[in-house]
C-alpha cells in the first residue's frame, strides 16, 4: 500500500514543520503572546500526532482483504 505509506511520511514531515514552528515562535517572539500561539500550534501537532498513530495501527494485509472482498 505505498499511498498509505506516502500518506504516513506526510503526515510525518506536516508534524515535524510544526514542530518547528512552534518552537521559533517561542524562541524569536517573547512578549507579544508567544506561548499563546505556541501551545495552539503544538496542540494541532499533537492531533496530527494522533492521527498518524491510528495510521501507523492500519493492518495493510487486512485492508488489502477488505479491499478485494477476501
Amino acid at each position: 500500500m505505498a499511498t498509505l505509506s506516502s500518506c504516513r511520511s506526510e503526515l510525518r514531515s506536516i508534524i515535524l514543520e510544526l514542530r518547528d514552528i512552534e518552537s521559533d515562535i517561542r524562541r524569536d517572539f517573547s512578549g507579544i503572546g508567544e506561548d499563546l500561539c505556541a501551545n495552539c500550534v503544538g496542540k494541532i501537532a499533537d492531533k496530527y500526532e494522533g492521527v498518524l498513530t491510528r495510521l501507523n495501527r492500519v493492518d495493510t494485509n487486512r485492508l488489502a482483504e477488505w479491499i478485494l472482498g477476501e
